[in-house]
């Protein structure tokens, strides 16, 4: 019921003495009010105050709470992926994206066995030797069957690349948005781990321009050794380097630079893959999750975990320009995330919000059960798990 536009209606006695002809010299004599009255009177003043006191309660509850929460029409088996303001996921046959408030956008059917990956402004998914590439309104940009089976593509800005062929012997093949194969570059005697795609201002240009990474495990030698090489699309390879034996298993950028993450340091690289800086101790921790929010960039870590199953988190290091702090939860999270100006720690029933700049979480209770994070889509809102259900909800900043 919407408060403000509740009437209540006050009822006053008209007991007022008439004056008539006749009738002005004698004055009625009031009764006084029976006990029962007084005590009903002072019961419905105090339920009153009652009533009073719990409104503005649940009024200043309401402007702390959670926002909007919205069932989404996938399930936790469905692959779901934030997608720039909306969800996407894929149910077997065919990709759908979602609005947060729940209505569908647009599907796109691809087949079976068929997998994906998506950044803000497309989509690449693949099914067999069948490659796909979808602009963010749903529209098939590229489609062709590529000579060998894909083993996984990834998405940039402007460009796709494909991994094609064996897991240690393949190629490469980097796509523009006009569909066009510009590179494609041979792997052999080595594990592909992971491809992306990074900004960074050249010797060649004052602009930036979108470069592909491509990390790998060299397994010729007697000893394991993780390689870190860089392309600039259509040209020859900017540079490469050996991380040695640490394998690394996240890769970001900052400012044109290339963090290079494993279990015991960041590693600081150019476009060229030259080491900046001195590496950033992490150990004990582990990268959940970054977000850049203007010039400045925030990298929220959490003790690493035995296993993903059953994540106990009871606090939080955040890293951002000169500052890296550990910032303490309420109670034990299931996962942390960022927003655009705040950090979230998730329990199943409370979200806690700690502002960028600040040392102290606020705890806002949750309308449903959290069993799992899938992530952060724009607007501070977040995709959940309730047991199978997938939901959107709405944070307080």
């Amino acid at each position: 019921m919407d408060r403000n536009k509740k009437r209540v209606t006050y009822m006053t006695g008209a007991n007022s003495t008439l004056s008539t002809y006749g009738m002005n010299e004698r004055k009625k004599k009031k009764k006084p009010m029976p006990q029962r009255l007084r005590m009903l009177a002072a019961l419905a003043v105090l339920a009153a105050i009652i009533a009073l006191a719990v409104f503005y309660a649940l009024s200043s509850t309401g402007r702390e709470s959670v926002g909007r929460v919205t069932r989404i029409g996938a399930t936790l088996s469905q692959n779901v992926t934030p997608f720039g303001d909306s969800v996407i996921f894929y149910d077997g046959t065919t990709l759908h994206c979602m609005a947060a408030t729940g209505g569908n956008e647009w599907s796109y059917q691809i087949g079976t066995n068929a997998d994906y990956d998506a950044t803000k402004e497309r989509i690449v998914a693949w099914s067999g030797n069948d490659l796909y590439i979808l602009n963010s309104r749903g529209r098939l940009i590229y489609n062709n069957k590529m000579s060998d089976t894909i083993q996984f593509a990834s998405a940039g800005s402007s460009y796709v690349a494909a991994f094609v062929g064996e897991p240690d012997n393949g190629v490469v093949s980097v796509i523009n948005e006009a569909g066009q194969i510009v590179d494609n570059v041979t792997i052999s005697n080595q594990t592909l781990l992971d491809i992306g795609f990074f900004k960074a201002v050249t010797s060649s240009s004052a602009q930036e321009t979108e470069l592909m990474w491509v990390l790998g495990l060299d397994t010729t030698g007697t000893v394991i050794s993780t390689e870190l090489q860089t392309f600039q699309p259509g040209k020859l390879s900017t540079g490469k380097s050996s991380l040695g034996e640490h394998i690394a298993y996240k890769v970001y950028s900052i400012n044109g630079s290339l963090e290079v993450v494993t279990t015991r340091q960041i590693m600081h690289y150019n476009y060229r893959v030259l080491e900046e800086s001195n590496p950033t101790l992490i150990y004990g921790y582990t990268v959940e999750d970054v977000q850049q929010v203007g010039g400045m960039t925030y990298q929220l870590l959490i003790p690493a975990q035995e296993s993903r199953e059953g994540v106990r988190i009871n606090n939080v290091r955040l890293m951002y320009g000169n500052i890296d702090r550990v910032l303490h939860l309420p109670s034990e999270c299931l996962a942390a995330a960022l927003g655009t100006h705040s950090v979230y720690g998730f329990a199943s029933n409370a979200v806690y919000v700690c502002r960028f700049g600040e040392t102290t979480f606020a705890a806002h209770a949750l309308p449903i059960t959290v069993t799992a994070v899938l992530g952060m889509i724009s607007d501070n809102r977040v995709i959940v798990a309730s047991g199978s259900e997938i939901y959107v909800v709405e944070l307080p900043r």
